[in-house]
């Protein structure tokens, strides 16, 4: 009984470490896919620089988006609103297709498109979690955790 006790703290031990260890092995792949779709939406500025021409834009690429008015913007914006930009604001969310990425960093990548009352884009926002850094000052390293 004392040895499957001690069998089963090893296990619990070691599958804790092994849990932490996949976001150590991702080589970038975390912040490629953020600059890839970072880059895609700037590229795509042209497509989307008004409030109609962003709803088929998201639409057509099956992005799920939700529409913020310009005063609800002002009266209580949403969390993710980074700030009012006296017109409506789109939010979009874009799902992390890598595995690891969704688990130990964020399971999306936001987008946010600002228009003025125009509604002509003004300010485009893409935002994930940031990955850590494990860091030990004594031992003199630095890893990059789910990057």
């Amino acid at each position: 009984m004392v040895v499957l006790r001690r069998i089963l703290i090893w296990v619990l031990f070691v599958g804790f470490w092994v849990a932490l260890t996949p976001p150590l092995f991702t080589h970038g792949a975390c912040t490629a896919e953020f600059d890839a779709f970072a880059g895609e939406i700037e590229r795509d500025r042209p497509s989307i620089v008004t409030l109609d021409a962003a709803e088929s834009y998201l639409a057509s690429r099956k992005i799920p988006y939700q529409l913020v008015t310009a005063e609800r913007c002002e009266r209580s914006p949403p969390r993710e609103v980074v700030g009012c930009t006296g017109g409506p604001i789109v939010l979009a969310a874009m799902p992390i297709r890598n595995r690891v990425c969704r688990i130990y960093r964020d399971d999306r990548i936001l987008l946010q498109l600002g228009f003025n009352r125009a509604l002509l884009l003004v300010r485009i926002e893409t935002d994930m979690k940031p990955y850590h850094l494990l860091k030990s000052e004594t031992l003199g390293f630095e890893i990059d955790w789910g990057k």
